[in-house]
């Protein structure tokens, strides 16, 4: 199954698109920036993505803090990560152009687009 699409992240802003993962699933994530400045990825359980939106809902991402299970940073140019396996449940991407750490938006404001893709496949049987 995959799970795909194309977004833009303003300066100073994030988008976090949710992807669920069924029992006995791995992952693998496809992101490509499209175009505007590098920005960062990082893949978040549920729990965890709930934290960084109570944390920055006043905008303060510089001093935020976040718990990830991937990242993808710096995303400029295309990256995929390698099947990785993940509990049943929801999940989000979040494509954050913030003052949040070492990648951050240009004086200029610039808008960024990305292009990503969510595959999953069954978990490969052990043989014995």
């Amino acid at each position: 199954m995959t799970e795909s699409d194309s977004l833009y992240v303003k300066a100073n802003t994030y988008q976090a698109p949710q992807f669920s993962v069924g029992k006995d699933k791995q992952v693998k994530v496809k992101a490509s920036l499209q175009g505007g400045n590098p920005i960062e990825a990082y893949i978040l359980d549920e729990e965890d993505y709930r934290q960084w939106v109570a944390t920055t809902q006043n905008g303060d991402f510089g001093n935020a803090s976040l718990v990830y299970i991937k990242s993808i940073t710096p995303l400029n140019g295309v990256h995929e990560t390698d099947w990785f396996a993940l509990a049943e449940g929801n999940y989000h991407i979040l494509f954050e152009n913030t003052a949040f750490s070492a990648v951050k938006p240009t004086l200029a404001g610039e808008t960024s687009s990305v292009s990503y893709s969510v595959l999953t496949q069954a978990v490969p049987t052990k043989s014995e």
